[in-house]
């Protein structure tokens, strides 16, 4: 080999250094007794098997669809399953403008729970606004692909999942695109009955957009999950550490996602909202906030996946006496003073991910015309983890703000919290927070938010 080639590939190194590792290489090659790479054999098949709902559910608004898996002898990769969705979208009037919108098919439900043993592990309320603040600041511009299929992106120009021709569509709702649970906990899981239980949106007009009226019918919902066999040899270790120890109890970490809406705003400077009063280990690790006008909601001629900044100069999270940000933000989106806004939501996938480099979705513009503000508490007094928290937010006129808030990696909870922006606002408060199979003794933390409005957003001074 050229040797000057070869430093080029080995990034330019000292002569003593390029020697060492050309020798190196050379000695390497020179072993012929180096074992080959072997076959993965520890799984004997692979296969996606299909569950349906109970009966013949007619999926109409407000109904209840419950999807079991009664069979405990099978391993289950809940972590990759997904509910698959077919329907129909017939607009009243066909010359009229008319097309699903953003995150369509996550709108369609108000709630989805998932249970093991028949205990609640995860709910999602509202999945439609949970997972579009969350995809927001999860995902990048390598997912965009991926989130076509589960209806991300949808506009009046793009209707990927939708045949104009005959005016049915399909997707599917991946779990860990819905669920903390799912998201974090990638481990098989057997020997328990597990249930899905999807509550059909009570209205479906936050999931299209247009000038008039459409019906919008749900036609099929299947819960497809993968069924994992492993080789006689992998089984053969797992059945033996099974029956060793009896009592033994698999512990299932996650973080999980709660939402809550604050319906209705006094018209002051500023405010602070008092979130809610939870034990410690439910205390939040994040908190994401976004602002919406109140006629977004159940509107064809709005877009709910839209934010605003409402005029926001700061926001602040209360943890008891503890403050998250340390330091006023003093932010200014009308004149562009929202860098540091921005840099919360581009850090945000570094943090939670423990990414190296974050892949934002939004670039700083895009973020000024659809901004959430991200508050990161993930690091806490020692005092705080046994004692009560309260949650707190503070803010100058807005109407709606939405917040999530996430418990840490090695809970089976996560927290979220919800408001607004404009002229009303109403908070979505669901403390439905739960430790699956935790005894341990309930302490309580507020939490609480404030927000500060620009003059102009208030109708006085600041």
């Amino acid at each position: 080999m050229d040797p000057i080639l070869y430093n080029e590939r080995r990034g330019g190194l000292p002569l003593h250094e390029l020697l060492a590792a050309l020798e190196d290489d050379l000695v390497d090659s020179a072993d012929i007794y180096i074992t080959p790479p072997q076959d993965d054999h520890s799984l004997m098949s692979l296969h996606e098997h299909t569950y349906k709902p109970y009966g013949s559910p007619s999926f109409k608004n407000s109904d209840e669809i419950r999807i079991a898996v009664n069979f405990q002898d099978l391993i289950l990769d809940i972590s990759e399953s997904y509910i698959y969705i077919e329907g129909k979208f017939t607009p009243n009037d066909a010359t009229k403008t008319c097309y699903l919108s953003n995150n369509a098919l996550a709108f369609l439900f108000d709630e989805i729970r998932y249970e093991m043993g028949g205990e609640q592990v995860c709910m999602v309320r509202k999945p439609g606004i949970t997972t579009t603040m969350k995809s927001m600041i999860s995902y990048g511009e390598s997912n965009m692909k991926f989130l076509e299929t589960i209806g991300w992106g949808l506009d009046g120009g793009k209707q990927v999942l939708l045949d104009k021709a005959s005016n049915v569509f399909s997707g599917k709702l991946p779990l860990k695109y819905l669920m903390g649970f799912a998201e974090d906990y990638c481990r098989g899981i057997l020997n328990i009955k597990q249930e899905l239980i999807l509550i059909i949106a009570r209205s479906f007009k936050n999931s299209y957009i247009g000038e008039v009226d459409a019906d919008v019918e749900i036609n099929k919902i299947e819960w497809k999950i993968r069924h994992v066999m492993p080789s006689d040899k992998q089984k053969l270790k797992l059945l033996t550490r099974l029956n060793r120890s009896s009592t033994a109890k698999v512990k299932i970490a996650y973080r999980m996602w709660d939402l809550y809406e604050l319906p209705t705003i006094r018209e002051t400077a500023s405010d602070i909202w008092a979130v809610k009063t939870t034990n410690s280990l439910e205390r939040p690790r994040y908190i994401i906030i976004g602002f919406q006008n109140t006629d977004n909601t159940d509107n064809r001629s709005e877009d709910i996946t839209q934010f605003t900044h409402a005029g926001v100069s700061n926001i602040r999270l209360y943890l008891n006496s503890e403050v998250y940000p340390y330091e006023r933000w003093n932010l200014d989106f009308d004149k562009k003073l929202d860098a540091v806004a921005y840099y919360a939501y581009d850090n945000f996938q570094r943090s939670y991910y423990g990414k190296d480099m974050s892949e934002p979705m939004m670039s700083i513009e895009e973020f000024r015309k659809n901004p959430l503000f991200i508050i990161d508490c993930n690091h806490q007094p020692d005092a705080m983890k046994s004692s009560t928290v309260d949650i707190k937010t503070s803010r100058k006129h807005i109407n709606e703000i939405i917040a999530a808030i996430d418990t840490n990696l090695q809970l089976p909870t996560f927290p979220t919290l919800n408001t607004s922006s404009d002229t009303e606002i109403r908070p979505w408060i669901s403390q439905k927070c739960q430790h699956f199979n935790n005894k341990t003794p309930i302490e309580t933390v507020t939490i609480a938010v404030y927000v500060d409005l620009r003059p102009k957003w208030t109708g006085g001074t600041t």
